[in-house]
């Protein structure tokens, strides 16, 4: 597919970096650029009138059938300029939102992304049935006009969004259920964010032995995916990998993903990977802020994770704290497991206030045996006799408090404190 795009922007090397990179996501080859320097945004065109002319040349003369904006367009823009240029016109969120619609995978990403790209057309829509504009209703000659064909395109629109929006509130549903369950025996969750192509699914896979989806591309991982951490004695905890943020996110796609979202709000601890080999790290640590603001996320305890340090020779896998000696940053490689160590040291610091170890000796026979298996608080067991069973459990505080509160005689089943 030969195709250029024409972009406005102030840092122009940067940001023409990371719209190449969505395309190359979309699989789109890019033919030509043209750059406009002007900071005035034009009402007709985006772009003021002499550089559209010298756009149209270069679509006639390379006959081009797409043309990239690295910009947000207004519905008259595009409409303009597809009837200047003779060409589709697709504008920043209109590509990102494509690359979501071929990398969502499961039921509930696909209802999201449909749902984001239905709202994006909804305000998209013109008059481009004039020939059914009036058409009479009724019988004979009598009866007033019909109904316009844009009209009716609006109406199976909004009916389209609503059976959506009610298919992803059951599944939302399904997850409160879930969150409630977690919430009532005190499981810790950590949620992944950060921008995009940071290795957040390369250190999900390493930390609970997955094998999700995972490449050098924008987005390549869409879908949440939750997962109990495997590493030394802190796998009673519950890791989320999210959705990848980006400069600029379409913000249909906030509302759009509330569900996904929703486990990032309610979550213990969030993990924010940074990749530290990108020059403008802190750029994008600035931008997923304030995403997590917008959501309402930002009073919940972060820890940065410098990623991608094997890259960066010069620097050595560390914990870096605060006045009160706790931890702020770690610097780690996902990909070549260097310090994940460090990092496992910093959670177990960050929750250690949350989460409780013990040893227990219960009889077999007992419900409270049967309950905290039924909880998947217990990590390890072994049958001593007929008549008791020796476990080791890792749970919240919250939780062990109301165990306690519920269980007269548990303190004499404990053997030790891990």
């Amino acid at each position: 597919m030969h195709t250029f795009f024409a972009k406005k922007t102030e840092d122009i090397d940067y940001s023409l970096q990371e719209f190449l990179s969505l395309a190359y996501t979309n699989n789109i080859r890019i033919l030509n650029t043209l750059v406009s320097t002007s900071k005035v945004c034009y009402p007709k065109y985006f772009i003021g009138t002499g550089k559209a002319l010298e756009l149209k040349k270069m679509v006639k003369d390379s006959s081009v059938s797409i043309v990239l904006f690295n910009c947000i367009l207004f519905p008259h823009q595009e409409r303009n300029l597809t009837f200047l240029l003779q060409c589709k016109i697709i504008d920043r969120n209109q590509l990102i939102l494509s690359i979501f619609a071929k990398h969502a995978r499961t039921y509930e990403g696909k209802l999201q992304v449909r749902l984001a790209q239905l709202r994006y057309l909804n305000s998209r829509l013109v008059h481009e049935w004039s020939h059914l504009e009036r058409q009479r209703g009724g019988i004979g000659l009598r009866g007033g006009s019909g109904e316009m064909q844009l009209e009716n395109d609006r109406r199976l629109l909004r009916k389209e969004i609503i059976r959506i929006l009610l298919r992803l509130k059951k599944i939302e549903n399904q997850r409160e259920q879930s969150r409630r369950h977690r919430l009532k025996i005190g499981i810790p969750t950590i949620s992944l964010v950060g921008y995009t192509n940071a290795g957040k699914s390369t250190l999900f896979n390493l930390l609970t032995k997955s094998n999700i989806y995972t490449e050098q591309k924008l987005f390549s991982t869409l879908d949440p995916t939750c997962r109990r951490v495997v590493y030394g004695n802190n796998s009673n905890i519950l890791l989320i990998d999210t959705v990848g943020f980006i400069q600029d996110l379409p913000k249909d796609l906030i509302p759009a993903f509330k569900t996904t979202l929703q486990e990032t709000i309610e979550s213990t601890l969030l993990l924010h990977i940074v990749d530290v080999t990108n020059s403008r790290f802190e750029q994008h640590i600035d931008s997923v802020s304030c995403i997590l603001n917008s959501i309402n996320a930002h009073n919940i305890q972060t820890l940065l994770v410098m990623n991608k340090i094997d890259q960066l020779p010069q620097i050595t896998p560390r914990i870096d704290r605060d006045y009160n000696e706790r931890p702020i940053r770690v610097w780690i490689s996902s990909k070549e497991d260097v310090g994940i160590y460090l990092l496992m040291q910093a959670l177990s610091e960050l929750l250690s206030d949350k989460i409780v170890s013990y040893c227990l000796r219960i009889p077999i026979s007992s419900n409270l045996f049967q309950k905290l298996c039924k909880s998947q608080v217990v990590q390890e067991f072994g049958i001593e006799n007929s008549s008791f069973v020796r476990i080791k459990i890792c749970v919240s505080s919250v939780y062990w408090q109301r165990l306690l509160k519920k269980n007269k005689f548990l303190t004499n089943y404990i053997i030790e404190s891990i």
